[in-house]
């Protein structure tokens, strides 16, 4: 056990953690194990983490870090997300891998599961930003971690529309919000052949009154066997929360504009 903490607090060593943040120290070690630790040295010695920084948001399957970065010769900002590498949530992600042709899973140990599920994620953010819809760009992935975009300001990531629902209306024009999500809906499915399959008042941030899609590990291409089940599920879920605010539409005829 000595070993252990030794091992882990040398390689705490070797990270770039900011000062201000010493509690992230504490953080990195009581969540993260040796392997993710390692990865995060190996992005860290490549230059593109300068300093690690604290959380942005937690959950079951990952956690989201802010770090200062470096991409291409420029400093920006970046969120850092580490999924669990030890993770009982991940069977409930095989129907999102399964089907997709980008991947071979009939050659995939359980083991290397959560590797295959971050690439398909920066896969998929990159595929979407490449066809301009509003999602955080991707920059490297290695392991279980994935290098990002932050969506956010002086280290404090954007709300989400679940978090600004109160004040919704006072934040943003509410129609003119949902028709720039759902055009964002069309450019995915139709530009990038994607389907987001996890689409909610909870993985859309506001950036600057525009709508930005997170979240894209479970997003699926448009030719996936449940590809139309999930678009429909987004679309009623989209429907659910913005019909609070007068938005009257019916599901089936926003699929149908969203597939043209």
């Amino acid at each position: 056990m000595k070993r252990d903490v030794e091992r882990i607090e040398r390689l705490l060593d070797r990270l770039r953690i900011k000062e201000k943040d010493s509690e992230a120290r504490k953080i990195y070690a009581e969540v993260f194990d040796e392997r993710t630790l390692k990865t995060l040295y190996k992005l860290s010695a490549k230059g593109l983490i300068q300093a690690l920084g604290g959380v942005v948001s937690t959950g079951k399957e990952a956690n989201v870090f802010y770090a200062d970065g470096r991409i291409d010769g420029d400093d920006r900002p970046l969120a850092v997300k580490i999924y669990r590498i030890e993770t009982t949530e991940f069977f409930k992600m095989d129907e999102y891998l399964f089907g997709d042709k980008r991947f071979d899973m009939r050659r995939i140990s359980r083991k290397e599961l959560i590797f295959i599920w971050v690439e398909k994620e920066f896969r998929n953010l990159e595929r979407a930003h490449n066809a301009g819809v509003n999602v955080p760009e991707p920059y490297e992935y290695l392991k279980n971690v994935l290098l990002m975009e932050f969506l956010g300001e002086d280290e404090r990531p954007y709300p989400t529309l679940f978090e600004l629902k109160r004040e919704l209306p006072e934040v943003v024009n509410v129609e003119d919000l949902y028709a720039k999500v759902k055009e964002n809906l069309i450019r995915l499915y139709r530009k990038a052949e994607l389907v987001h399959a996890d689409l909610s008042e909870y993985n859309i941030v506001l950036k600057n009154d525009e709508p930005y899609f997170i979240d894209m590990g479970q997003s699926v291409l448009a030719d996936h066997p449940l590809a139309s089940e999930y678009l429909e599920r987004d679309v009623r879920n989209l429907l659910r929360f913005f019909s609070k605010y007068g938005v009257k539409e019916r599901p089936e005829e926003v699929v149908t504009e969203i597939k043209g």
